[in-house]
């Protein structure tokens, strides 16, 4: 299979990925992978084979000022809104490959991966063929209203200039621009297919967020699994087979 990098610019930042069965000779189906917090592309990898197998062009990379990967920025200036920007640049460097179909694009995300892609799906409908998430982390709006960033806690009233979330050092724009989101509101005037994977024991974000979205999106399939945030000790291998299985059933 072919493994092609590319490079773009976002936001004046360096954006890197890699290419998946880019090789044919006519445009096919293609998967745009968003990877999660504190995270790259790596932690995409897993689901890659399942749309290759499927026969799509598979399109991983990581956000700019991620705190991790191969792309540039510095990681106190990222939020989601930032990488809303990062996904809308990937998705129109797809949209001009000779090998992408453009009416046959997917949007797939983790965690805030996840939630990125929503906001961006909504917004791009009409270039956006349909939705994956795996444990989309659509509580960080709430979250970041009452002062928990990924287990950090802050005061919300009085957001310091930096802090740590896991590893990865933030500032006031993470937390500002994920309060200003009504995420159900946002995302979910997207009428095409919906399909949510999401862990029952997922303790980071609660499977409850996925169950309110699943009945607000006027056409979603909700998958529960046993799991943890990230199917880190449990649910991954539930996770690629319910993909596969979804993939396969598109096929007839």
């Amino acid at each position: 299979m072919k493994i092609k990098p590319f490079k773009i610019t976002s936001e004046g930042n360096a954006l890197r990925g890699i290419m998946l069965n880019c090789d044919a000779k006519v445009p096919k189906k293609a998967v745009i992978l968003c990877h999660g917090f504190a995270s790259n592309m790596l932690i995409t990898s897993p689901y890659a084979k399942a749309f290759t197998d499927a026969g799509y062009t598979v399109i991983m990379f990581d956000f700019c000022m991620s705190g991790s990967g191969i792309s540039g920025g510095n990681s106190v200036n990222m939020s989601v809104q930032t990488q809303k920007k990062n996904l809308f640049d990937v998705l129109e460097y797809a949209k001009n490959l000779d090998f992408v179909d453009n009416n046959h694009i997917t949007l797939c995300g983790c965690s805030q991966g996840g939630l990125v892609c929503s906001l961006v799906a909504a917004e791009k409908e009409d270039e956006i063929e349909r939705l994956i998430m795996y444990y989309p982390a659509l509580c960080i709006p709430d979250d970041s209203r009452r002062g928990c960033v990924i287990g950090t806690k802050i005061d919300p009233n009085n957001v310091p200039d930096s802090f740590y979330g896991v590893f990865v050092k933030l500032g006031k724009k993470y937390v500002e621009d994920a309060r200003a989101l009504d995420p159900y509101e946002q995302i979910c005037t997207f009428k095409k297919p919906v399909l949510i994977i999401h862990g029952i024991e997922d303790k980071l974000v609660k499977i409850e967020y996925s169950r309110k979205a699943n009945e607000r999106y006027e056409n979603c399939e909700l998958i529960e699994v046993h799991g943890d945030h990230g199917f880190i000790l449990k649910g991954l291998k539930a996770g690629k087979k319910a993909t596969a299985k979804y993939l396969k059933d598109l096929a007839f």
